[in-house]
C-alpha cells in the first residue's frame, strides 16, 4: 500500500510538472493593468505609461476620476493596492491609476525624476549636486500637451476630475504645477515635500501668485512624518501657515503630521488618507 500511494504521489507530481503546474515560475501580474511607452516631444525621452482601469459594473473609463502617480517606477504597486482595497470597502469612488514611469533601473530613474520634478537648479546644493535638474515646466507641460491625449486616445480616460501625488521632489513638483498652473489637476496629495530646494524658492512664486491671484481653486491634502528632517519639516510647515494666511478663495487645505513616520515610512498612510480626503469631498 505504501508504494502505491508513493507510485501515486510521484505521479501527480510529475503530471503536474508538464501541466505547468508548481514548479513553474509565472510572472506575478496586476489585475486590470496596462503599459505602454509613449514618447515625449517636448522632453526629449520616453515613459512608461502603466494605467489601473477598473472593470465595474456600469462604470465607464470615459468617467472615471483618474490619480496621476509620480515615481511609478516605485509607487504603482502601492498606490494599486490601496486603491483597491479602498474601493473594496467602499471608501472612495471608482477611480482610474495612470502612473508615470521611466521603465529603468533604480539609478536611471533616480536621476531622470531630477530633471522632471525640480523647477531649478539647486544652488545651494543641500542634497548634493543634481546636473539634470531644472525641467519642471517641460514636465508640466508634457502633462498637459502630451500626456492627457495619450491616455485619452489609448485608454479612453479622459478624467473630468483628476488628482497628482507626490513625494519628495515630487511633492515639490506638485507644489510648483499648484502655483504655476492650479487648473491643471482638481486634486494635489502632496506627501513630504522637498520645499527647501534652491533656497526655498517655492515661497517666492507662492508670493508672486498672491500678487495677482486671491483664487486658488483646488483641494490639497499635504502630510509629512514627524520624524523626517529639519529642512523636509520646517519648511513644509512654514508653507501650510503661509497657505493658511492668505485665505485663498476656493482653495480646501488639509494637512497632516504622521506620528513616528520618516520621510519615507509615511508614504503609505499619508497616500491612503490623501485619497480618502480628496475623492470624498
Amino acid at each position: 500500500m505504501k508504494r502505491l500511494m508513493n507510485t501515486v504521489l510521484t505521479g501527480t507530481f510529475l503530471l503536474m510538472l508538464t501541466q505547468g503546474g508548481i514548479s513553474q515560475d509565472q510572472p506575478v501580474c496586476l489585475d486590470q493593468t496596462h503599459a505602454k511607452w509613449m514618447d515625449s516631444k517636448i522632453i526629449g525621452d520616453k515613459f512608461l505609461i502603466q494605467c489601473y482601469i477598473p472593470e465595474e459594473k456600469n462604470v465607464l473609463p470615459d468617467s472615471l476620476p483618474i490619480i496621476f502617480v509620480l515615481d511609478a517606477d516605485m509607487s504603482f504597486g502601492l498606490t494599486y493596492d490601496v486603491v483597491r482595497w479602498l474601493r473594496w470597502g467602499q471608501e472612495i469612488p471608482p477611480v482610474a491609476i495612470v502612473g508615470i514611469s521611466y521603465g529603468l533601473g533604480l539609478s536611471d530613474w533616480w536621476d531622470k525624476r531630477s530633471r522632471d520634478y525640480t523647477p531649478s537648479k539647486d544652488i545651494p546644493k543641500i542634497w548634493g549636486d543634481w546636473p539634470l535638474a531644472g525641467g519642471a515646466k517641460n514636465f508640466e507641460q508634457f502633462l498637459e500637451l502630451e500626456l492627457f491625449k495619450f491616455i485619452k486616445d489609448e485608454f479612453n480616460l479622459k478624467g473630468n476630475k483628476k488628482t497628482i501625488i507626490g513625494l519628495s521632489l515630487g511633492g515639490l513638483l506638485c507644489a510648483d504645477i499648484l502655483l504655476s498652473k492650479p487648473g491643471l489637476f482638481d486634486n494635489y496629495i502632496i506627501l513630504g515635500p522637498a520645499l527647501v530646494w534652491n533656497d526655498k524658492e517655492i515661497f517666492t512664486k507662492e508670493t508672486e501668485y498672491f500678487k495677482i491671484n486671491k483664487l486658488l481653486s483646488a483641494h490639497v491634502f499635504t502630510a509629512i512624518g514627524n520624524l523626517d528632517e529639519k529642512d523636509v519639516k520646517e519648511p513644509w510647515a512654514a508653507f501650510v501657515e503661509k497657505l493658511e494666511s492668505r485665505h485663498y478663495n476656493g482653495l480646501t487645505l488639509n494637512t497632516w503630521v504622521i506620528e513616528n513616520e520618516t520621510h519615507l515610512s509615511m508614504l503609505p498612510a499619508g497616500l491612503t488618507r490623501g485619497l480618502k480626503t480628496v475623492l470624498n469631498k
